[in-house]
């Protein structure tokens, strides 16, 4: 029977989901179908990082309810702080840390550490997420004897980009209101002279250089 088939086998549904993660995974094209941990690159300082093996980030958008009397739902949704925060899994490399790389303070010069850059990106030259104000928060490691050392970083950013450019809704900005002045020469009234001429001696911009005198 020809036409548009409901019901694909099995082996159909199995060859095409695996074409798909396949493609999806080592796609070749400008821009990806999916984001590979595997062909992810990760940058800080704008060098690249091989020891480290995992990255993860969250974007917290807080609301406050807003409540009024005899309402049982919440008048409005207030914003209250947007926060970034993450961590980052590495291997312990003997000599090669993020303390003797700078990321992380020590008990010397934790007052005075400076920023560092975060970038991920896909090979496709994708931006998946960018900062340039983290500063790592906590470390901890993990040795075991039947396993390879490991490293827990977490840290904590101000703003951030990824694909998206960051941009203001539209309309958002309402045009400021017209002065008292303004509204004078665009009211259609008989009186518009009398009335800017009283404004300026009341303001002390007439031209007589007269005004309110205490």
């Amino acid at each position: 029977m020809s036409g548009f088939n409901n019901r694909p086998s099995v082996a159909n549904s199995l060859a095409n989901n695996v074409a798909s993660n396949i493609s999806g995974i080592f796609s070749t094209k400008a821009s990806a179908k999916y984001a590979s941990g595997a062909r992810t690159t990760l940058k800080i300082n704008g060098q690249l990082v091989g020891f480290a093996f995992a990255i993860s980030w969250r974007i917290n958008t807080p609301v406050t309810e807003i409540n009024t009397i005899d309402n049982d739902l919440p008048h409005e949704l207030a914003p209250t702080r947007c926060t970034v925060e993450g961590s980052m899994g590495a291997m312990h490399i003997p000599g090669t840390s993020a303390g003797t790389l700078l990321w992380q303070p020590d008990i010397m010069n934790y007052m005075f550490q400076q920023y560092i850059q975060i970038e991920v990106r896909d090979t496709s030259d994708q931006l998946l997420f960018f900062t340039d104000k983290a500063m790592i928060t906590s470390r901890a490691e993990d040795i075991r004897t039947d396993d390879l050392a490991s490293v827990q970083l977490t840290w904590k950013a101000i703003g951030y980009r990824d694909e998206r450019a960051p941009e203001l809704p539209e309309n958002l900005i309402t045009p400021p209101k017209p002065s008292f002045q303004q509204q004078l020469a665009n009211a259609p009234s008989r009186l518009i002279s009398d009335a800017t001429s009283a404004f300026n001696k009341a303001t002390g911009f007439g031209s007589d250089g007269g005004g309110i005198v205490g």
